[in-house]
Order: structure tokens, then sequence, then C-alpha cells
């Protein structure tokens, strides 16, 4: 069976750095929760992958766009939210798949076992690593974006409140983000998967952002960008 080109892509704004060309050149595209196409990262939709809440929430009949603003008010920016709402009501059928995508950080830990990676998630992994490591098993070629491989970096998804992602930032929550980018840096620098654009910084030229695992970028990825320009 012909392995398939994925390419997994965080909720991590864009603003200058457009990578419609680049998303929509591979085969499956994965999106998170309160994602939308056509914010520079793509115009095809994918998947979307949920967690728990959010699908039970998000996915109910009829919509309750009440019941939405009120539990991720506190989260979410009033405009974004309320904009995102209406915008997913119109385009829900558009997703070639919405789903729950269920958290078995045990079975991701043995997995980074059997590759005799150093790290593991000691708290419960994020649903964008729960799809990094689906994909890893079925042995597709796995490219990331949007995801934060730079430690004085904040972590924020589109639409999150300022205060609120530093808070997250500063405790980790229910995930512990330092551990993901240590993952995320040891499988890209074991090509296990390919997080390239994810070293690429929110300017309108080319800028690869450093960081303290010293991950270079791939020849792929590096193509990709050159047909893009």
């Amino acid at each position: 069976m012909k392995k398939q080109k994925v390419i997994i892509v965080g909720n991590k704004q864009y603003n200058n750095f457009n990578f419609n060309n680049i998303v929509d050149s591979f085969d499956i595209i994965y999106r998170f929760n309160c994602a939308r196409p056509d914010r520079n990262t793509g115009m095809k939709f994918g998947k979307l992958a949920m967690c728990s809440h959010m699908y039970e929430n998000l996915t109910k009949k009829p919509f309750d766009k009440e019941l939405i603003m009120r539990v991720y008010g506190s989260e979410m920016e009033f405009d974004f939210l309320n904009d995102w709402c209406d915008w997913f009501q119109k385009n829900i059928e558009n997703f070639d798949e919405i789903f729950y995508e269920r958290i078995d950080t045990h079975s991701l830990n043995k997995t980074l076992e059997g590759y005799s990676c150093p790290h593991r998630f000691s708290k419960m992994a994020s649903t964008g690593f729960s799809i990094i490591f689906k994909n890893l098993l079925l042995g597709n070629k796995i490219c990331v974006i949007g995801f934060s491989l730079n430690e004085q970096e904040i972590r924020k998804t589109q639409g999150e409140i300022d205060e609120f992602a530093k808070s997250k930032n500063l405790v980790d929550s229910c995930h512990s983000f330092s551990e993901e980018r240590d993952i995320l840096a040891w499988l890209h620098n074991n090509k296990k998967i390919d997080a390239s654009l994810c070293m690429i910084e929110d300017t309108e030229g080319l800028s690869l952002k450093k960081n303290t695992y010293n991950t270079q970028p791939s020849e792929y990825i590096m193509r990709l960008i050159d047909r893009k320009e």
C-alpha cells in the first residue's frame, strides 16, 4: 500500500509567511479544534481532530453557539470565537472528517521506548502528538507545522487570549510543553518526522529560527519552499 504524505498543522498563528501552497501539496492534512484553513496554513480543509470536551460541545446537534461562547469565553478572544462559531456552522461539511482523538499516553511512551528515545510524556499528550504517533505507526511520511521548538516562544493558538496562553505556559496545565518540545525535536533529529516547517519564523521573507536542539531543515522542505517562491 502506498504511504501517504501527511502534514499535521498546529494552531500557531501565521500573519506573514504564507504556507498555503506547501500545506495543500500534501495527501492528508490534519487540523485541530478551533482551526480553519485560509489562515496562511493551506486552503484545503482536511481532517479535524478534536479533544474530548471540544468534540462533545462542538459537534452537538443543533449547534449551540451560546454554550460555546460561555464555555470557552475565558480562553478565546470574543471576536475570534464569535466569528469562528458562525464560520464552523457554515463549513462543517467541508472537512474530510471530524473526529474525537482518544489520547493513550501510555502507548505513545511505549513507542518512544521502542525508538530508544530518552524522552517520555509524564502528563497527557496533546491531541496533535497523538495524531503524530498514529501516523508513525502507519508508516506515513509526516511533516509538522505550527508546533513549537523554541523554549522562549509562548505556545499560543489562534484566537487565544494572551493572558490565558501565558498562564498555560507557566504551569504546563494538563500537558507538559517542555516535554513535547523535547520529543518533537528528537523525532525530527532522528528522522522519524520532519518538523522543518516549525523552524520558519513568521516573516515575509524566509528566516529560520535557531533553537537549543540544533535542528536543521530537511532538503525536502527546502525544495518545497523554493517551489513556493
